[in-house]
């Protein structure tokens, strides 16, 4: 049921005192992909909201301090990794082969998997930003 290519639907987190998960704020208009080859090898790229419409396009050798800590924090922001995966009843662990950040290269994520019709929920075990989070992708065709 993994095999294949996933589009981001929305980040969404969770509310302990109501119990119910609704669309993480901070990560309203993120957009994405996950790939999921069938033979224990995925990849994921996540952009925030106005990533793709950055303008790179300027002299770095012309750039104030504070246009290249905004530039350095803006390429930062995406997120990218290709991992080998295993999964178990209801868990999926990426461990990381590659990624944009350096330090997560050999590193595991596990995440608990569902599907409900063309979507894949997966659940990050850890807190994100403080928050329970999960992802919702949909199925390409």
């Amino acid at each position: 049921m993994f095999h294949g290519m996933w589009r981001l639907d929305r980040f969404e987190a969770y509310d302990s005192s109501s119990n119910t998960w609704s669309n993480a704020i901070t990560r309203i208009g993120w957009n994405g992909y996950i790939l999921y080859d069938g033979q224990g090898h995925m990849g994921v790229h996540l952009t925030p909201k106005g990533y793709k419409d950055f303008d790179t396009n300027k002299n770095i050798d012309s750039l104030t301090h504070d246009e290249l800590v905004a530039l350095t924090k803006f390429y930062k922001s995406n997120f990218v990794y290709f991992s080998d995966y295993t999964l178990t009843d209801s868990t999926v662990e990426h461990k990381r082969l590659s990624a944009t950040e350096p330090t997560n290269w050999g590193k595991s994520l596990t995440r608990n998997f569902e599907f409900k019709a063309d979507t894949l929920i997966l659940t990050a075990h850890e807190i994100i930003e403080g928050q329970k989070v999960r992802l919702r992708w949909i199925k390409l065709k």
